[in-house]
């Protein structure tokens, strides 16, 4: 009885001072976390649509300063405070998060452009304020085609118009100078409720450089176009570096889409009726494109530098070696990093000259790159490593590099400065002795060759009597029996190795299974990851391009009906084909589908599955 009293006693403790302390842990956690108070609004509504602004604040506030007045606009409600508070714990480390939200209703008086105006707040004596929001108004159409709340159709007779759903290339620039940097960008505009992609295939980008930019986070917005709302998103978005001058084309990006239409139905009895609405949703595809970009591409101005070498941007160079002093026989590195934004991971080493009696090796090259919306940035940096093999004291002569400025319209010439190296004696006296040993000349003037003798054996010699010759023995001919045998079979191994990879189809044909592994290996590494969008993507290029090295077919120019009508040369099975194109249509489909991420596993086995059977039955 008394063991039970003092537990309770104990609890009891326990739980005052936890009930003590969790304020000051709360504030603590607060005290770690940025203020920030942003104003939360759709860019584009329409006349008679009813919305919400929100000012979202992630603190407590002392005071909420209201706007003056919402111009353009009735507030139908507002404003209404919503807050909500979180705390973790993770590895000991506590975070707390709070949400207030001041919530207005309204809705527009007229079309045209508007502002939603600024809020400000109070958090521990310290103001802040939300920025203002740009809003567009547009006039209501009187019968719009939308899977919510539209016109109902005729069970059938479900379509999608013109406008409803399209895709659109936006580039940054149409006018460039060839290496300079344009950044192209894939939109979808849709007025409907889309169920996703049955395919898309973005161009080739031929006579350009690219690199794919991520889209982590991108998000549905409202835009408007031509006078109409649409829900918009980037599909894709890209880099590119023209190669040569002249009209070059960013060729058309097309896709398929899968869009739910609401259409009338016609029910038995009235029960039905009133449970099921009287409407059915259909899904209707759709093949959308954008039009052929072009841009024009001029060639760089007459007079570049001797050392230019395509460099286009803005960049920074710095140059300088490990050390200016080091011994004979040791080795250094000279170090030139060019730092900058534009065609970098375009960009060559530099030319830089050493002494004759250096010894130089290959250039070693290191990067660090970020390729975002504004560009490429970041540095490229070339180590050259060298021996200096002999004493004395050397000059090296300034680093140049040059780089076309298209903003200025002119070259760029940077250059390092002049440093003088100070070769000492290395620690076994070699230097001196070599000084000593040819008088009369100078260090740079020796030049050591691959012919000189590196070593000269001390001590006593070790002869010894050999009873037998192996020439003219019977084993001597054996062996050059053996030897030109083993020449012959090696010449006709090379010969036909040869001519198998100067077959570039026999090549493409022997390796597809390989390539074809080697992505499904990274597709499994994003299907561990739990990454949906990208394990789809990396299975859609192992599948196609094995089909594109199999069928000796472009990716560019290759299709389902061109895999259906080259795997049937092949004698394949009609039901193998038509597995391999539903694998196909699953992973198209997948990609934006938020209920496959289960589906990945089967769709993994299978694509292996039917790829070994391709395997056991294509041969050439």
């Amino acid at each position: 009885m008394c063991e039970m009293k003092s537990r309770i006693l104990r609890q009891g403790w326990c739980r005052k001072v936890l009930l003590t302390l969790l304020p000051l842990v709360t504030a603590a956690a607060a005290l770690g976390q940025k203020t920030s108070f942003e104003t939360v609004a759709p860019n584009a509504v329409a006349t008679d649509e009813v919305f919400r602004v929100e000012y979202v604040l992630n603190a407590k506030p002392d005071q909420f300063t209201a706007p003056s007045a919402f111009e353009g606009f009735d507030v139908l409600a507002g404003p209404t405070t919503s807050q909500s508070q979180q705390i973790s714990v993770v590895n000991g480390s506590m975070t707390q998060t709070f949400n207030y939200t001041y919530t207005y209703v309204l809705q527009p008086k007229a079309k045209g452009h508007y502002t939603i105006p600024s809020a400000s707040v109070t958090v521990d004596g310290k103001s802040y304020t939300a920025k203002e929001v740009p809003i567009e108004v547009v006039e209501a159409e009187a019968k719009p085609q939308d899977a919510a709340g539209g016109e109902a159709k005729p069970r059938g007779a479900a379509s999608i118009g013109k406008d409803d759903i399209m895709v659109r290339a936006f580039v940054d620039k149409t006018n460039v100078f060839k290496g300079q940097l344009v950044k192209v960008t894939f939109k979808i505009f849709t007025r409907l409720n889309m169920s996703g992609f049955k395919s898309y295939k973005f161009p080739a980008f031929n006579g350009f450089w690219n690199q794919e930019l991520s889209l982590d986070g991108t998000k549905w917005q409202r835009e408007t176009v031509d006078g109409k709302i649409y829900d918009s998103r980037v599909l894709g978005e890209y880099l590119l570096c023209p190669q040569q001058a002249g009209e070059l084309y960013i060729e058309k990006f097309e896709a398929t889409v899968v869009a739910q239409i609401v259409t009338q139905t016609k029910h038995q009895s009235m029960i039905d009726e009133f449970f099921s609405g009287g409407a059915h949703v259909e899904e209707v595809t759709k093949t959308v494109s954008t039009a052929p970009v072009k841009i024009t591409v001029k060639e760089l101005p007459s007079g570049a530098p001797a050392g230019f070498s395509g460099a286009v941007g803005k960049f920074t160079m710095t140059a300088e070696p490990a050390s200016t002093q080091l011994a004979a026989n040791s080795a250094g590195t000279f170090t030139v990093r060019i730092s900058g934004s534009g065609n970098l991971p375009l960009i060559h080493a530099p030319k830089l000259t050493f002494p004759s009696s250096f010894e130089q090796y290959n250039v070693k090259t290191t990067e660090s790159l970020r390729y975002t919306s504004s560009g490429i940035n970041g540095y490229r940096q070339f180590e050259f490593p060298f021996i200096a093999r002999a004493e004395g004291d050397y000059r090296l002569d300034p680093v140049g590099f040059s780089y076309f400025d298209p903003e200025q319209i002119k070259y760029v010439t940077l250059a390092s400065e002049a440093y003088n190296l100070s070769i000492l004696p290395d620690s076994t006296g070699s230097g001196a002795v070599s000084q000593g040993v040819v008088s009369g000349l100078n260090k740079e003037d020796i030049k050591i060759l691959g012919q000189d003798i590196r070593f000269i054996k001390i001590g006593s010699a070790g002869f010894f009597s050999r009873r037998a010759l192996l020439i003219g023995s019977p084993l001597y001919y054996v062996l050059i029996f053996l030897l030109v045998a083993l020449a012959v079979v090696s010449y006709i191994y090379l010969r036909k190795h040869i001519r198998e990879n100067q077959n570039s189809v026999l090549v493409r044909n022997k390796k597809a299974n390989k390539v074809a592994l080697a992505r499904f290996k990274a597709a499994a590494g994003h299907m561990e990851a739990g990454s949906q969008r990208a394990f789809y993507e990396e299975m859609l290029r192992a599948l196609w391009g094995y089909m594109s090295d199999k069928l000796n077919i472009p990716v560019s120019n290759l299709t389902k009906d061109n895999i259906r009508e080259g795997l049937a040369k092949r004698r394949i099975p009609a039901d193998q084909i038509a597995r391999f194109i539903d694998i196909i249509s699953e992973c198209e489909y997948a990609q934006y589908s938020p209920s496959a991420s289960g589906q990945m596993q089967e769709v993994y086995a299978g694509a292996v599955k039917i790829i070994s059977k391709f395997e056991s039955v294509i041969k050439r």
